[in-house]
């Protein structure tokens, strides 16, 4: 989709509606974002087309229809938190229609209507969502059951990278066996220059194992830092990453 292609193609077919878009490029300016809210709250704007800064604590009137295309990009997130986030978000936006006088209505564009987001959505049941949700991650061994470590690899070279993946592998899931996710290459995969892998590592929520087991990733990338192929890689270990 695209916030500006969706601005052509209303323009095109509703000539006779107002339309705006508020969006990264349209509100880089000073007083841009103040002014478009402005804007739409006074009447002077129809249709307000926006990225997710439009469901952000925003309280319009008058807002009777409310639009979410591509729900399924939320739900299909690879994240152990897509459902939940994906749950807070349309909430969110489905509340901007008819929050004072009248009656709103809201339309969720989704090849997936059965999916249990999406009816938890419709029935505004929150309880419903947690149960699933919460169900959901034990079953995979998701926080807050486990703790999650999050291990980025880092290197200018990436072949030297993939050889270093394939090490770290090797050398991790001798300890860790099925407790170890990876290597994937993030959606951004290289970032100035650096090129970029990561893993994730599942560690059961109790205190003396996560110690011991954080002691042995320290340990294991201290070798890997020692090898001469390696020693401009970069590891970074973040713990319970958001």
């Amino acid at each position: 989709y695209g916030t500006e292609r969706i601005e052509d193609e209303l323009t095109l077919y509703m000539p006779e509606l107002r339309v705006k878009r508020m969006d990264q490029n349209t509100t880089r300016l000073k007083n841009a974002h103040s002014n478009l809210i402005h804007e739409f709250t006074e009447g002077k704007i129809d249709v307000l087309i926006g990225t997710q800064m439009v469901a952000k604590g925003l309280d319009f009137e008058n807002v009777t229809t409310v639009g979410i295309l591509n729900a399924d990009h939320l739900i299909n997130f690879p994240d152990f938190r897509a459902n939940e986030r994906a749950f807070q978000l349309m909430t969110q936006v489905a509340g901007r229609a008819g929050r004072r006088k009248e009656q709103g209505k809201v339309y969720i564009q989704t090849s997936k209507p059965d999916h249990f987001v999406i009816q938890q959505i419709v029935d505004h049941n929150y309880v419903g969502m947690y149960n699933n949700d919460i169900a959901e991650r034990k079953s995979f061994d998701y926080p807050p059951y486990y703790r999650l470590v999050k291990i980025s690899l880092k290197h200018k070279d990436p072949l030297l990278l993939s050889r270093l993946g394939s090490v770290v592998k090797q050398q991790l899931i001798a300890y860790f066996g099925d407790s170890l996710l990876g290597p994937e290459k993030p959606y951004v995969s290289k970032i100035r220059n650096w090129y970029i892998l990561n893993f994730v590592l599942k560690i059961e929520n109790n205190g003396p194992i996560v110690r011991e087991q954080k002691r042995i990733l320290a340990l294991a990338i201290d070798q890997l830092h020692k090898q001469k192929d390696f020693s401009q890689a970069r590891i970074i270990v973040d713990v319970d990453p958001m």
